[in-house]
């Protein structure tokens, strides 16, 4: 009885085996029939290829120069990140509008400059967030749209609170790396921002003033403790009596260490959006999308082998079907 069990368990194991290799074999099969078909039909092909090229050609504009694209590191200062991502707005605005005066009074375009799309994102950085003064729902915020893939998302309300941004400008053939700083200059020629960077200035120069003025009368302390005449000799008058030399000296390091940071800020904001890669970046954009004429004959290419291969499954199909 065991022994005709494993028999036909065998012969069970056999058939499938067997069934298996006849469905690879029949699906090989189908592969080389339609791939035999499709190469013999490249008539098919040929006029396929031929009515994108004539698309692509036709839908091609000749006098529309081939478009460059630059894409600039910069640091935004000032908490004005929200205003930059405005002015973006606005740009692209008056280009969809085709607001020939915006261009050239406001960025000050020539005639044969053009501006063709201008975008702006931030470079992901969570201690840049931390540094700033947010609620708690702010941060659950935040850490809900965290998306750990190629990168993460954020939400639109701490996009501009992020410290450096890519600004990408799209630009015509005829546009040369200037125009990509006139459009720079047009964010820090805005009266708000040199109105910020004013104000910044400043602020800074009346910290590190105070700051310099407060470390002097430190020092004047400590050398009337230091001094062996202080009792008849000095003019400084010292109210409280209860003065400690060494909080004096962690107060002037923590001074100093203060207008080192300031002064390292003062040159890393000089202007409301501070360009870091100041090499030459505009480069021409080659992409498959601005080729018409390689775009289109792909494109039915590949229309053309997805129908087949549809059809030729469905035709396949249909047949099994009749056979049941």
């Amino acid at each position: 009885m065991k022994n005709n069990f494993k028999e036909n368990e065998e012969i069970d194991i056999i058939v499938l085996i067997e069934k298996i290799k006849l469905m690879m074999l029949s699906l090989l099969l189908q592969i080389f029939r339609r791939s035999k078909s499709f190469l013999l039909g490249w008539k098919k092909l040929l006029v396929v290829i031929i009515a994108g090229l004539l698309l692509g050609y036709f839908l091609t504009d000749s006098k529309l120069p081939n478009a460059k694209e630059a894409t600039v590191l910069v640091k935004i200062n000032f908490d004005a990140g929200n205003y930059v991502y405005d002015a973006v707005d606005l740009i692209n605005l008056k280009i969809s509008s085709k607001d020939a005066d915006f261009f050239t009074q406001e960025i000050k375009l020539n005639e044969d400059e053009s501006v063709d799309e201008v975008s702006i994102s931030p470079v992901i950085d969570i201690k840049d967030i931390m540094a700033k003064d947010i609620n708690a729902n702010e941060i659950r915020a935040l850490f809900e749209n965290l998306e750990y893939e190629d990168g993460f998302s954020v939400t639109e309300g701490f996009k501009s609170d992020y410290d450096y941004h890519f600004i990408k400008v799209s630009v015509s053939n005829n546009s040369s790396i200037g125009t990509v700083n006139k459009v720079i200059d047009y964010f820090n020629n805005n009266p708000l921002f040199t109105e910020l960077r004013e104000r910044n200035l400043q602020r800074i120069s009346s910290i590190i003033f105070d700051n310099e003025q407060t470390i002097k009368q430190i020092d004047k302390l400590l050398d009337y403790y230091t001094s062996e005449n202080k009792t008849k000799t000095t003019q400084l008058y010292i109210d409280n009596k209860d003065v400690r030399p060494n909080e004096l000296i962690k107060t002037k390091i923590s001074l100093q260490s203060e207008n080192q940071e300031l002064k390292k800020e003062n040159l890393t904001t000089k202007e409301t959006v501070m360009v870091i890669n100041e090499a030459n970046i505009l480069i021409e954009n080659n992409s498959i999308l601005s080729n018409k004429m390689v775009y289109y004959p792909l494109l039915f290419l590949f229309i053309y082998v997805i129908t087949s291969i549809v059809i030729g499954l469905y035709s396949y199909l249909d047949k099994l079907d009749r056979a049941s």
